[in-house]
């Protein structure tokens, strides 16, 4: 099993290999999986591996252009993303001081009815005025 990894190793480190001969893939009767550039004296398990030729210059310069045009849209949308964070972080504290402040004076305007009639409650006037009886006069 170690050969597969070392093969791998080795083909994409001289991807010149890869052009130049064809790769075959074989799996003997235990199940391991060999590779080689010569195919093996049993044929019948042995298939040809299609290996994609490496990139050109040019497509590698296209792709690092993309790369970085990428990486400056993704650092554009993060500073507008904090902008916005800090924009709605400020939003929320100025409605919690509306909230205090109205609080506030709602409590105020609860203190002051409580001051004008020195218990929590309004005071119930009587339902008909009282009204003194008359004092009898002597007659003279």
């Amino acid at each position: 099993m170690r050969t597969i990894p070392a093969i791998l190793f080795f083909l994409f480190i001289n991807p010149s290999i890869l052009v130049a001969d064809t790769i075959y893939k074989s799996v003997d009767d235990k199940g391991n999986i060999t590779y080689s550039t010569t195919p093996p004296q049993d044929n019948a398990t042995s298939t040809e591996v299609e290996i994609a030729p490496p990139p050109s210059e040019e497509q590698i310069r296209a792709a690092q252009q993309r790369h970085d045009r990428n990486k400056e849209a993704a650092e554009i949308l993060d500073e507008n993303r904090k902008k916005r964070e800090e924009q709605i972080a400020e939003e929320n504290r100025l409605k919690r001081e509306q909230q205090k402040q109205l609080q506030q004076k709602k409590q105020a305007e609860k203190n002051n009815e409580n001051q004008n009639y020195g218990y929590p409650y309004p005071r119930r006037l009587p339902a008909r005025p009282i009204i003194n009886p008359p004092v009898a006069v002597p007659y003279r």
